[in-house]
C-alpha cells in the first residue's frame, strides 16, 4: 500500500509514504546503511538510505521502493539523524506492518531511458544473473559510479554511464560511508560500520561489549565538542547520545555495590510479549540503588559495558550477577508514565530484607559461619569437585599459611556454602571466584566440613554390618503361634482349632484345574481361620501339619478333606504368599434360560464371589470350565467385590438371556516336591 504526500521540490524530490507488510514473510525485503547526498558542492544531507531490495520481497513488490531512497521516518519516529543500528532495532521491533515516510529524488535521462529498456536494476535492485555479467558491470561503472553489491554508491551508479550529462542536469551526487580497503573516503567522519558483535576491552583494560557505548565510534567534529572524559568502561554522554539517539533522557547512574545488602531492584520485562527489554519495576529503599538515580519504569540499556537492550530481563539477572568490581555504572533512559512499556505496574512494597542463606543451616546442620578479613586478599583457593557425601560443589583446596582464613578457622577440604548473601551450593567456579574476589572488608563464609574419605568408608562398614545383623535376625526362626505372615517366603504358623472348623474354601487336586498347588480362595468368618486372622485369600498352603499337599498326587476330595477334618487343639500350616498374587482370569459366556437356575452355590468376599459348589447338568458351558474354588469377579461387566450375599443373589437371580462372567482362578508356583 502506498500514499502520497507532498509534491515534487526544487531539487525533484518526493515525500511519500509506503506501508510494507510482510505477512507469510520472514522479512519486509529492505536493506538499509547511513549515507549521505551532496545536494551541492557546498551541502550535503545524511540520513538512512535504502541501499538494496530482496526480489520478490513486500518492498519489491509495492513498486514505490528504490536504491537511494532516504527513509525520514519509521513509524512515526524520526530516524533522520538515527544510526543504522538503531533503524534496524525499530525494524525488528515492528509487527508485521511498518509505515515508511520516503523521500526520493528524480531520476535522470539515462536512468529512464534504461528503464524503459528494460533494465534489470528498475526498482532497486538487480537481478542475479547480471551480478556475474562483468561486461555489463564494466559499462555500467564506465562513468566512475559503483555497481549493485558496492555498499549505497549503487544509487549514483544506475546512471554512471553519463554522468557529466547528469551531474548538468541535476547537481546531486549521492555517497555512502563504506568501508572499504582502497577507499578515498574512509576517513574520521565516516560512519561506524564496524562488526559489533563479540567483545573488546578498553583502554582501562576492562571487557565490554562491541555493540557498547563505550565503544560508540564519533567522527571529528564529534569528539571536538565532546569534552567528558572517558570512564573506565569508555562512557561519555556524548557516546551514550550517539549510540541511543532514539531513546528518550539517556543517564548514566553510577552507584559503589556494598557486599552486606542486597542491590535491591526489581526488574521486569515489556508488556509486548514479542519484543524483549529489561525494566525497573521498583527500588528497595533498604538496597543500594536507594539512593540513586533510579525509578521504576525506567529501562536499563547497559551495565558496566555489557548490552541489556533487546535482551531478556531474566538474562539481566545474571549480568548483574557476574559484572566484576564495586562499582556499577548503568545507562537508563526514562520514560514518561504514560508510554508503553513495562509489563507489570509499579513495585512500592518489598519484603522485609530476609536471610537468604538460612536454608542452608536447615539442609546442612553442621555448617557453620566464618567471618574473615580481607586485607587484600583472602588467602584461600578452591576448586569444583564432587564428594561422596554431598555430591558436586565448591571446595576449599589450598589455604596460605598464616593468612586470616586460617587464622579464622577455615579448613582444607571445607564444602564452600555461601559468601556474604551469595549462596554457591549451585555455582561453578568461576561465579565462586568471581563473588570472593569482588567480596570486601569482612567477609562472611558459610562452610561444611566433611568427613574424610576414611571415615566415610568406615561408616558404610557399619552400615553394612548392621544390615546384616537385621537380616540374621529375621531368619531366626519365629513362634508358629505368633509368626507374621511376610510376602514371598515360606512361614510355619500355628492355628488353635479346639475342634472348630478351618472355615475355608481351597482349590488343588489331581483332577483339578489348579494341580500345582493347594491355594485358600474363601474364608468363612465363623470358622478358626478367620479367629486367627492371619491367613488370606489366594495364600498358597504348602503343608499340613508336616505333610505336604502335593496335590498333583492328590484327588480334589482329599484336598477337601485335609481342610474339612476336625482337629483337636492345634493345626499347622506352612504358608507361602505371593507378591504380587498368582492368577489367571477368564471368561465364560453363556445364554441362561428363563426360570433356570446356574446350579452354582456361592459364597461372596472382597474379591468377588467364589463358588461353594457346582450342580452338574444345568449348563455345558459351566460344567466344562468352572470348578469349586473358582472366584465370580466380574458379572455382566458388573463388579462383584465386596458386595453382600443379596445384591449378589439378586443378581444372578434375575439375569436372563446372555451372560458373562469374569473368574479369576488361582494359578500357584510349584513349591512342594512330589512324593518318591
Amino acid at each position: 500500500m502506498v500514499q502520497f504526500l507532498g509534491n515534487p521540490g526544487a531539487n525533484g524530490e518526493l515525500v511519500h509514504m509506503v506501508t510494507l507488510d510482510k505477512t507469510g514473510r520472514k522479512s519486509f525485503g529492505i536493506c538499509i546503511v547511513r549515507g549521505e547526498v551532496k545536494d551541492s558542492p557546498n551541502t550535503k544531507t545524511t540520513g538512512i538510505f535504502i541501499k538494496g531490495i530482496v526480489p520478490d520481497s513486500p518492498a519489491h513488490l509495492c513498486g514505490r521502493l528504490k536504491v537511494g531512497d532516504r527513509i525520514l521516518s519509521l513509524n512515526g519516529k524520526d530516524v533522520r539523524h538515527s544510526t543504522e543500528q538503531a533503524v534496524i532495532d525499530l525494524i525488528k521491533e515492528a509487527d508485521f506492518k511498518i509505515d515508511l515516510e520516503i523521500q526520493t529524488y528524480d531520476k535522470s535521462d539515462d536512468q529512464q531511458q534504461q528503464q524503459a529498456k528494460g533494465d534489470p536494476r528498475s526498482n532497486g535492485y538487480m537481478q542475479a544473473k547480471n551480478k556475474f555479467n562483468q561486461d555489463q558491470m564494466t559499462n555500467n561503472n564506465a562513468g566512475g559510479g559503483q555497481g549493485m553489491g558496492q555498499g549505497m554508491n549503487q544509487g549514483q551508479g544506475m546512471g554512471g554511464m553519463n554522468r557529466q550529462q547528469t551531474m548538468q542536469k541535476r547537481n546531486t551526487t549521492f555517497t555512502a560511508s563504506m568501508r572499504q580497503k582502497y577507499s578515498n573516503y574512509a576517513d574520521e567522519d565516516d560512519e561506524d560500520t564496524r562488526d559489533m558483535t563479540g567483545r573488546i576491552r578498553t583502554e582501562a583494560g576492562y571487557e565490554i561489549d562491541r555493540a557498547s557505548a563505550g565503544n560508540c565510534k564519533l567522527n571529528k567534529m564529534e569528539k571536538d565538542r565532546d569534552k567528558e572524559q572517558e570512564d573506565e568502561f569508555g562512557y561519555t554522554m556524548a557516546k551514550i547520545n550517539k549510540r541511543y539517539n532514539m531513546m528518550k533522557d539517556l543517564r548514566r547512574v553510577e552507584v559503589q555495590r556494598d557486599p552486606s545488602k542486597p542491590l535491591g531492584i526489581a526488574l521486569a520485562g515489556h508488556k509486548d510479549r514479542q519484543k524483549m527489554a529489561c525494566f525497573v519495576a521498583g527500588v528497595d529503599p533498604n538496597g543500594v540503588f536507594a539512593s540513586a538515580d533510579f525509578k521504576p519504569g525506567d529501562e536499563i540499556v547497559e551495565v558496566n559495558g555489557n548490552v541489556l537492550k533487546n535482551r531478556c530481563h531474566l538474562n539481566a539477572s545474571a549480568v548483574f550477577k557476574n559484572v566484576d568490581g564495586d562499582k556499577l555504572v548503568l545507562i537508563t533512559s526514562r520514560r514518561k508514565p504514560n508510554d508503553e512499556g513495562m509489563c507489570v505496574k509499579p513495585i512500592k512494597k518489598f519484603p522485609t530484607s530476609s536471610d537468604e542463606t538460612k536454608f542452608l543451616f536447615d539442609q546442612f546442620p553442621k555448617a557453620r559461619t566464618v567471618q574473615v578479613r580481607k586485607d587484600g586478599f583472602l588467602g584461600i583457593m578452591v576448586i569444583y569437585g564432587k564428594h561422596a557425601e554431598v555430591g558436586n560443589g565448591i571446595f576449599i583446596s589450598d589455604l596460605r599459611e598464616g593468612s586470616n582464613a586460617e587464622l579464622a578457622g577455615v579448613k582444607v577440604g571445607d564444602m564452600l556454602l555461601a559468601v556474604n548473601q551469595d549462596v554457591t551450593l549451585e555455582s561453578n567456579y568461576d561465579d565462586a571466584t568471581g563473588l570472593l574476589k569482588r567480596a570486601e572488608g569482612n567477609v562472611t563464609m558459610i562452610l561444611l566440613t566433611l568427613k574424610s574419605e576414611e571415615a566415610i568408608k568406615a561408616d558404610k562398614e557399619a552400615e553394612e554390618k548392621k544390615k546384616e545383623e537385621a537380616k540374621k535376625e529375621e531368619e531366626k526362626p519365629q513362634e508358629p503361634a505368633t509368626a507374621e505372615i511376610k510376602p514371598n517366603k515360606k512361614i510355619l504358623i500355628e492355628i488353635k482349632v479346639d475342634k472348630k472348623p478351618l472355615g475355608v474354601i481351597v482349590c488343588g487336586g489331581k483332577n483339578n484345574h489348579v494341580k500345582t498347588g493347594c491355594v485358600i480362595t474363601h474364608v468363612y468368618p465363623e470358622g478358626a481361620v478367620a479367629a486367627d486372622n492371619r491367613l488370606k485369600i489366594f495364600d498358597h498352603i504348602c503343608d499340613v501339619n508336616g505333610v505336604p499337599t502335593h496335590v498333583g498326587a492328590m484327588t480334589t476330595l482329599k484336598v477337601h478333606q485335609l481342610f474339612h477334618t476336625t482337629y483337636e487343639k492345634t493345626v499347622t500350616l506352612t504358608v507361602y504368599r505371593a507378591d504380587p498374587p498368582e492368577l489367571e482370569k477368564f471368561n465364560v459366556d453363556f445364554m441362561k434360560k428363563s426360570g433356570k437356575e446356574l446350579g452354582l452355590s456361592l459364597s461372596p468376599n472382597e474379591r468377588g464371589c467364589t463358588i461353594a459348589d457346582v450342580i452338574q447338568g444345568q449348563y455345558p458351558e459351566i460344567d466344562n470350565k468352572l470348578q469349586r474354588g473358582d472366584i465370580i469377579t466380574k458379572f455382566n461387566g458388573d463388579s462383584l467385590e465386596g458386595l453382600t450375599f443379596q445384591v449378589c443373589y439378586a443378581l444372578f437371580k434375575g439375569a436372563n438371556g446372555k451372560i458373562s462372567m469374569e473368574v479369576t482362578r488361582p494359578k500357584p508356583t510349584l513349591r512342594t516336591e512330589a512324593p518318591k
